[in-house]
């Protein structure tokens, strides 16, 4: 199978109902199943019986103009929201993902970045 190569200005974020492309730095995707080792008189099954997907996401600080001010309503409230990550040639997707942090780094030039880091249910197509 060829590899494709995509470029991370490929990437678009959306949150909620609003795409964030051009504020996004980095991001990171990750499923982790929960594989179950269970010992049977024919030997050793595997049995996944749970999958969790995380998605953190680096962008520039918007204050409360934007995507930082949506997740720390998000946060406050306690609800999920509706998260994509488009690629060039593939989308995942989460219907519900629930931020569980939101911070926010600077440094003495004045540039101010934040991370988020979601949990939920994310499907690749």
């Amino acid at each position: 199978m060829p590899t494709v190569q995509i470029t991370g200005a490929q990437f678009t974020v959306s949150v909620g109902a609003t795409a964030y492309s051009a504020q996004v730095t980095s991001g990171t995707i990750t499923t982790t199943p929960t594989v179950t080792r269970t010992k049977t008189l024919s030997g050793v099954a595997f049995d996944q019986t749970d999958l969790n997907s995380t998605l953190t996401i680096e962008y520039l600080y918007d204050d409360n103009a934007g995507l930082y001010d949506a997740l720390q309503t998000a946060i406050t409230a306690g609800t999920a929201l509706a998260v994509s990550v488009h690629g060039a040639t593939g989308v995942w997707t989460g219907a519900a993902m629930w931020p569980d942090s939101a911070d926010v780094t600077f440094d003495a030039a004045g540039v101010a970045t934040a991370t988020v880091n979601f949990q939920g249910d994310l499907t690749f197509a």
